[in-house]
């Protein structure tokens, strides 16, 4: 008779959240304040190690780290090369060794009670080494229907159509748990190179996927986004659009292209192709004028995508990271 072998108790892990903040005083006290809040009934209480890194010129963070006594210990540090990549590598660089996991997080963002518990149960059940979670925006009174209703300030921005530890999730810094041993010193870092335009986090998920990494979605662990009314706009809207179409050649050249050939045929295919996705969205926005007020927009923010991409083809720089309502 074959005896069924006991499952082992989960053990307690140990994790370190890093948050990059950048003169947002009120949003890092919320998001503090939410850490301070967790609860785990699904998971054994891990230890927990929270990192700030100030990418502010003059550290102005470190008086809201040091207002009130937190409940995690908190490990202060001020990288004052103006950068988000240069702010993220020198929280790596903070994490404790022997340390089982690292979650990411912005400054802006507010985790449910149950963030932590949920990413640490979808990693127990998936065994995977990246577990990604949504982040919602919160936008501000009186934000116009159409704005609210852009995918654009959803992350991932189709995140319905994931099931439950979908092993393929678009991840980014917003809402992450990692495998300690995958980043920082023994690991991959963010590519400095993007500091000042975003991408650095596509660039280092996609090539953790590229070196066969396990992926898993977890939708119940839900960190919400505060929308500030300055980018609640569609200026706003336009440079993210165009910020993201700016680091695609880049990406894909680090992660495709083995020789200057490869890295031309890559420039030509997204230049082909994104002058005929310009063609076809001034179609369709033109076609959507008059339908109600923001028909247009998906259409004329797909054209600002491939702006960006052309522009990031022909190397005409992005420093999206210098708007004072960037987010990080």
């Amino acid at each position: 008779m074959q005896v069924e072998q006991p499952i082992p108790e989960p053990t307690h892990s140990s994790l370190a959240v890093c948050i990059c903040t950048f003169m947002r005083p009120d949003g890092l006290q919320r998001l503090l304040a939410g850490l301070d809040g967790q609860v785990f009934t699904v998971t054994p209480t891990p230890r927990v190690q929270l990192i700030v890194v100030d990418n502010s010129p003059t550290g102005s963070a470190a008086a809201t780290c040091a207002a009130q006594t937190w409940r995690w210990p908190l490990h202060y540090l001020h990288e004052p090369r103006p950068g988000i990549s240069y702010a993220r590598n020198t929280a790596l660089a903070a994490v404790p060794p022997g340390t089982d996991f690292i979650a990411m997080i912005d400054d802006d963002e507010v985790p449910a009670p149950d963030w932590l518990d949920q990413l640490l149960d979808a990693q127990a059940r998936s065994g995977a080494d990246i577990v990604v979670g949504p982040a919602t925006p919160v936008f501000p009174p009186l934000t116009p229907e159409w704005i609210a209703a852009s995918s654009i300030f959803r992350k991932p921005e189709n995140s319905e159509r994931l099931r439950e530890l979908d092993p393929d999730p678009p991840a980014a810094t917003c809402n992450v748990l990692v495998r300690a041993g995958l980043l920082g010193p023994s690991g991959l870092s963010f590519e400095p190179a993007l500091a000042l335009s975003g991408g650095e986090d596509k660039l280092l998920f996609q090539s953790l996927k590229q070196r066969g990494h396990s992926f898993a979605w977890a939708a119940a662990a839900r960190v919400s986004e505060w929308i500030p009314a300055e980018r609640a706009n569609f200026s706003y809207m336009w440079r993210e659009s165009y910020r993201r179409g700016c680091v695609k050649y880049f990406v894909k050249r680090r992660l495709k292209s083995r020789s200057a050939l490869g890295a031309l045929r890559i420039a030509l295919r997204l230049t082909l192709r994104a002058a005929g996705q310009i063609g076809w969205s001034l179609l369709r926005m033109l076609a959507s004028a008059g339908r109600n007020s923001g028909a247009w927009v998906p259409h004329a923010l797909h054209i600002a995508d491939n702006l960006g991409t052309i522009a990031g083809v022909l190397q005409i720089p992005n420093r999206h990271y210098r708007h004072k309502d960037a987010s990080c």
